[in-house]
């Protein structure tokens, strides 16, 4: 029998099974999280690095794509932080112009 986890996405109740990611988590519950290399056939890897939240109790952001839930956990989804992380993030895309996704 597998685990049913419950915790928080921005304030919101949701659950989700042992062995989930907090994005797939997320999508079942309409909660979108950004992200560029969270895709249907494809190996989610954190590599956009676009996906990333705040987990409650930690310093770092960590990527909703590759992150398991937990018992009881807090994520934050959006925030101004992740907002300006994100919008950095995309930037650098851009700078770097011929940006080759099958590298990543």
């Amino acid at each position: 029998m597998t685990a049913v986890f419950t915790f928080r996405i921005d304030g919101k109740d949701v659950a989700g099974s042992d062995g989930q990611t907090v994005m797939e988590v997320a999508e079942e519950n309409g909660i979108n999280i950004p992200g560029l290399c969270h895709l249907q056939g494809i190996h989610d890897r954190g590599a956009c690095r676009l996906c990333m939240v705040e987990i409650g109790g930690s310093p770092k952001l960590a990527a909703a794509c590759t992150t398991q839930i937990t018992e009881g956990m807090e994520v934050t989804a959006h925030s101004e932080r992740l907002q300006e992380y994100r919008r950095t993030i995309t930037e650098k895309l851009f700078v770097e112009r011929n940006h080759v996704c099958a590298v990543c």
